[in-house]
Order: structure tokens, then C-alpha cells, then sequence
């Protein structure tokens, strides 16, 4: 089923099904956890109450019936992805058991070692894309805006810049997941420059352009630290 028709698009009768921001996310979250070679059965377990919370939103539309069919196709896809899930997480457990012991740790814990180290880089990039939201927000007409907020998005571009370049970028130079994080970083700079240079008038209209272009000035100047020689891992 794809997602066009879980959400209702080509229906003529009424308004497209507009489901939940909450489905959206978890079915993310759940992507994100199945990808992983040994995904976590701590995560797994929160995984599962969250799925309990957006199925009940979801039972909510179904009982107001406008929404029920598409509702109930949003709560089965849920719960047909949790369960391949908690499947496979069985999987390695039985796994674990049968080659076990000592020798099943030691072949991966240095995965475990990396997927650490890759989750503390993204959770610094989470934090660089909420900063890139909220110059994004500003440039963008009828929304508002402040120097105030815009100081504290520059701050924060600067910082998680700055701090994914020295104790990730560098010291983990070759390791895919982290090349392409940083990759990802570079791309959204550019894009976030040229929307400010893009929407100059409506800074100004605003009395934002002065702050946005020095604030993007202090971002670039960070960036520029992303194209030193690469370091091996340390």
C-alpha cells in the first residue's frame, strides 16, 4: 500500500486523511531500529509503548468512522512493522545463544563501539537541524521572527559545527556512516546560504537581514573547518 493512498490523496468525497504527525515518526523510528544489524531491545521495548499510544490516537478515528479505513490501515501497518522487529531482535538472541559466550561478544562489541559513537553524532546533528529550522522559519514570509532567536540558531549552527567536526569528523574520518553525517552537514549549510541570500527582502522587511547575513557569516566560517585533511580514527 503506498503512503499516498494511506493518506487518503485521490478521494473526491473529502478532504485527504491527514494522518497523525505521531505515525509518521514512529514508523521512522521503527525503519531506523530495523536497519541496524543488532537492533536494541531496550529501544525495541520503548518502541512498543509509543506504538500503543499512536494506535489508541488512531482507534480515536476510527471510531469517528469519516477516517476508519485509513486509520485502521495505519494501525496494522504499525504493528505488522513492530512485530518483524521484535522478530528479528529473537532472531539474535537465539543467535547469541547458540554461537554465544564470549566469543559472540567480542565479534560485536566493536559494532557496538561504533553504533555509540554514530548515535552521539546524530543526536548533535538533531541539534543542528533544529538550529537550521529556525533561520529557515525566519526567512520565510508571514512567520515570525526575532534577533533574539536568530543569535541563538547562529550559537548553535556554530557549536554543533564545531563539535561534530572535533570528536567525530576527525577522529572517526573513516567511518562510512559518519562521512555521510558530515556530508549531510555541508549540504545543509549550503542550502540554508543560499535560502538567506534568496530571501534578503524578506529579512529585511522584517529587520532580520543585518543579523542573518552576519549570523551566516560565523556559520561559513565554522564550515570551512569541514574541509581540513581528513584524520584516521584514533
Amino acid at each position: 500500500m503506498g503512503f499516498g493512498k494511506l493518506l487518503g490523496f485521490g478521494k473526491k468525497d473529502k478532504s485527504p486523511f491527514k494522518a497523525p504527525r505521531e505515525v509518521g515518526a514512529l514508523l521512522n523510528r521503527i525503519s531506523a531500529e530495523s536497519r541496524e544489524n543488532f537492533p536494541s531491545k531496550v529501544r525495541y521495548k520503548e518502541i512498543v509503548r509509543e506504538a500503543a499510544r499512536v494506535q489508541t490516537m488512531l482507534d480515536a478515528l476510527i471510531v469517528e468512522k469519516e477516517y476508519a479505513e485509513e486509520a485502521a490501515r495505519a494501525s496494522d501497518d504499525i504493528s505488522k512493522k513492530v512485530e518483524v522487529l521484535g522478530a528479528k531482535i529473537e532472531n539474535n538472541m537465539q543467535a547469541d545463544d547458540k554461537g554465544g559466550g564470549q566469543d559472540y561478544v567480542e565479534k560485536n562489541i566493536d559494532y557496538l563501539e561504533r553504533k555509540s559513537t554514530r548515535d552521539k553524532a546524530k543526536t548533535l546533528f538533531t541539534e543542528f537541524l533544529e538550529a537550521i529550522e529556525v533561520v529557515s522559519r525566519a526567512c520565510a514570509a508571514g512567520t515570525a521572527g526575532s534577533a533574539a532567536d536568530l543569535d541563538s540558531a547562529t550559537q548553535a549552527l556554530v557549536k554543533t559545527i564545531s563539535e561534530l567536526q572535533v570528536r567525530f569528523f576527525v577522529k572517526y574520518a573513516d567511518d562510512k556512516e559518519i562521512g555521510l553525517l558530515k556530508e549531510n552537514v555541508l549540504r545543509k549549510i549550503y542550502e540554508l546560504n543560499v535560502l538567506v541570500r534568496e530571501n534578503a527582502a524578506v529579512l529585511s522587511e522584517k529587520g532580520l537581514a543585518g543579523k542573518a547575513e552576519s549570523g551566516m557569516n560565523r556559520v561559513m566560517a565554522a564550515a570551512t573547518k569541514l574541509s581540513e585533511p581528513k584524520a584516521g580514527r584514533t
